[in-house]
């Protein structure tokens, strides 16, 4: 088991986290095809390895995106975990950083890959500046969750 696998069976014990279903290969495709279609770039592969796993997260403030919208389904009105598509399109949109695929947020940060430097990042929320930056997404992860949990230390 990973420490990103192990991580997320924490948040599972939780109680209070959102964790979807794992992805299928085709809402991985269907994804990648509209992220594609809107002239954005396709998931990096650590992220596409972390949807298999569970389809996007919501814990605590931190958002990982899905490939498309959650809800709870005995709650449709309540908190709703937005999808990948969506989400890029409006970054991309707003701030024009076409070489960054956005994956997620939690208070003052996002969260992206970076298709130039192939790292994936965490950007201060306002300047959009890098912060932090890694080689894999389970680092990116447990940085973030991890550091919730208090394992970084």
């Amino acid at each position: 088991m990973t420490v990103l696998e192990e991580i997320i069976d924490i948040l599972n014990d939780d109680g209070g986290a959102m964790i979807p279903r794992p992805a299928s290969d085709d809402e991985i495709t269907q994804c990648q095809k509209e992220l594609i279609e809107i002239g954005l770039e396709p998931l990096p592969q650590g992220y596409i390895d972390f949807l298999k796993i569970n389809n996007g997260l919501a814990w605590n403030g931190i958002i990982f995106y899905s490939t498309y919208q959650v809800v709870e389904a005995d709650n449709p009105d309540s908190f709703k975990l937005m999808d990948l598509v969506t989400m890029n399109d409006d970054f991309n949109d707003r701030f024009e950083l076409d070489e960054k695929v956005l994956l997620g947020i939690a208070d003052d940060d996002y969260y992206t890959y970076n298709i130039e430097t192939q790292k994936y990042e965490v950007l201060e929320f306002s300047s959009r500046e890098v912060m932090e930056e890694f080689d894999n997404f389970e680092d990116l992860f447990c940085f973030t969750a991890g550091g919730r949990l208090g394992l970084n230390s």
